[in-house]
């Protein structure tokens, strides 16, 4: 089930002060999550586009729509990493007054454009997309399998997410599946999770090995995340839209080189 949410990350916080501060807003403690992680790119985006335009030219219907579904996909990634100057050259080109107006169009106009060198250079330049993965984690006894999708242009002080998730039976068993099928794992990695909930807010106090202890409130209401930093006086704290990746960086590690982050 995919679900659109805003979320921000507190950070260096004392979690036994805000564990107490949260009890008393009356917040729902779901408990403490050892949790085991294995992280997996998706290809890339340049690859993703040569075989979407390869296999549009194909003599199957299936195929076609199939592959119309992934351009679906694809552009909204492609929208998200170009700059805005080159995604507004190519939109006046085609005369589209969004880029997903080209899905609308007949198979030999979509070839058209994918064709294009223009479109090609853009896409040459995308690789790993750094803001999409796939994650498999455990959590005591629940695994679940999530694809998650940092939205990176936004004017909100809010992180824009989309995740798309669903219950495994079985950690390694997933991960065999998707190595079978060619996605294997980049890294694997190891934290401790307490979760709340308030109102419609998830709440999540996460310690990850080598960084501090953060906070993180996801939510779709952005005045319910306002209001938990005011009533839990957070203001003082360093509030950021970052994601973990990007919080490892700050203090010189990249976790991509890390094939095990464990504590």
């Amino acid at each position: 089930m995919s679900k659109f949410e805003k979320e921000i990350k507190v950070l260096d916080i004392n979690v036994d002060n805000i564990k107490e501060k949260l009890e008393k807003l009356g917040a729902e403690n779901k408990g403490k999550k050892d949790q085991k992680i294995y992280v997996y790119d998706i290809p890339t985006l340049y690859y993703r586009y040569l075989e979407i335009r390869e296999l549009l030219k194909v003599d199957s219907p299936i195929l076609v729509n199939t592959n119309i579904k992934k351009l679906e996909v694809l552009i909204r990634e492609f929208k998200d990493l170009v700059n805005s100057e080159d995604l507004e050259d190519l939109n006046k080109k085609y005369e589209l007054n969004s880029l997903e107006e080209i899905l609308n169009k007949s198979i030999q106009e979509i070839t058209k454009f994918l064709d294009d060198k223009d479109t090609e250079s853009l896409f040459t330049k995308l690789k790993i997309n750094p803001n999409k993965w796939v994650r498999l984690r455990q959590s005591n006894n629940k695994s679940v399998l999530t694809s998650k999708h940092i939205l990176e242009k936004n004017t909100s002080n809010f992180q824009n997410v989309i995740e798309t998730e669903f219950e495994v039976s079985d950690l390694e068993e997933a991960n065999l599946f998707l190595e079978s099928i060619g996605i294997a794992r980049r890294s694997y990695q190891e934290k401790i999770r307490y979760s709340y909930i308030y109102k419609s807010a998830e709440i999540e106090i996460d310690i990850w090995p080598l960084i501090k202890p953060y906070m993180e409130i996801e939510c779709d209401d952005e005045n319910i995340i306002n209001e938990i930093i005011e009533k839990l006086e957070l203001n003082n704290y360093e509030i950021v839209s970052l994601n973990t990746e990007q919080l490892y960086k700050r203090i010189g590690i990249d976790v991509h080189s890390m094939s095990e982050l464990k504590f």
